[in-house]
């Protein structure tokens, strides 16, 4: 599953090359071919959800990508979103979006500051700069439309790519060799054993607060028993004046 996102990704990079090179064309005459690209990426990636062997957090966010491009592909396909004004600026939002996410899925990380950590900033900067061009475009380069939705799509391929490199695949346990098979049991037995240090510390701590809320008095934790101060009518100045 991981070769085949990134097989897609790299159909996403060609086909925006190809509409970059054709800067002619309107985007009606390739509209079926990229709702197309668009409706099997997204499945792909969905498909890649599901064979995902990530953290929780990580598979959300690849399952979000692969639902987000198959419903604009299908819009495409439904003829919704075709006029050369309204499409880059739809796959835009659409970048920015995905660059968004990226920042997102690069904070995760922020405190290991692996080579996931920055493949996600590099590709969320990247699609940040691109998803704001698109609206900015008419002050700038006055790049074509079709032009516009070429750049979208390759940012996104990219983006796709970045997706599959960094899905992480597990053997089966009947093709994995035996240094394998003892390599991931003695990481369980690792993780067990952090596991129950952490539930004994917890369960310490718990036990440590029992007893000192058993030993601690009823009106110290509750204010509401603690005796009360008589009231008295008398003027407290008074007894000072008579001695006077």
């Amino acid at each position: 599953m991981r070769i085949l996102t990134v097989i897609s990704g790299l159909f996403f990079v060609a086909g925006g090359g190809y509409l970059i090179a054709k800067e002619g064309i309107t985007f009606l005459s390739v509209a079926f071919a990229v709702g197309i690209l668009f409706m099997v990426g997204g499945i792909i990636e969905c498909l890649s959800y599901s064979a995902y062997r990530g953290e929780g957090e990580d598979k959300t966010w690849v399952l979000i990508d692969g639902l987000t491009t198959f419903a604009l592909g299908a819009l495409i396909i439904l003829d919704k979103i075709s006029a050369d004004v309204v499409v880059p600026q739809v796959l835009g939002l659409w970048v920015l979006i995905a660059g968004i996410r990226n920042f997102v899925r690069a904070g995760e990380h922020f405190d290991v500051r692996n080579s996931f950590f920055y493949d996600h900033l590099i590709v969320g900067v990247l699609n940040l700069i691109v998803g704001l061009y698109v609206y900015f475009n008419a002050d700038i380069f006055r790049l074509a439309a079709i032009t516009l939705v070429g750049m979208c799509i390759v940012v996104q391929g990219i983006n796709l790519c970045n997706v599959g490199l960094t899905i992480k695949i597990l053997k089966p346990d009947i093709i994995k060799t035996k240094e394998e098979m003892l390599t991931d049991a003695a990481k369980k037995a690792r993780d067990a054993q952090l596991a129950a240090r952490e539930a004994l510390e917890a369960a310490k701590a718990a036990q440590t607060q029992f007893r000192e809320v058993a030993l601690t008095p009823a009106e110290v934790i509750d204010k509401t028993l603690a005796p009360k101060p008589t009231e008295t009518n008398e003027d407290p100045l008074r007894g000072l004046s008579e001695k006077m």
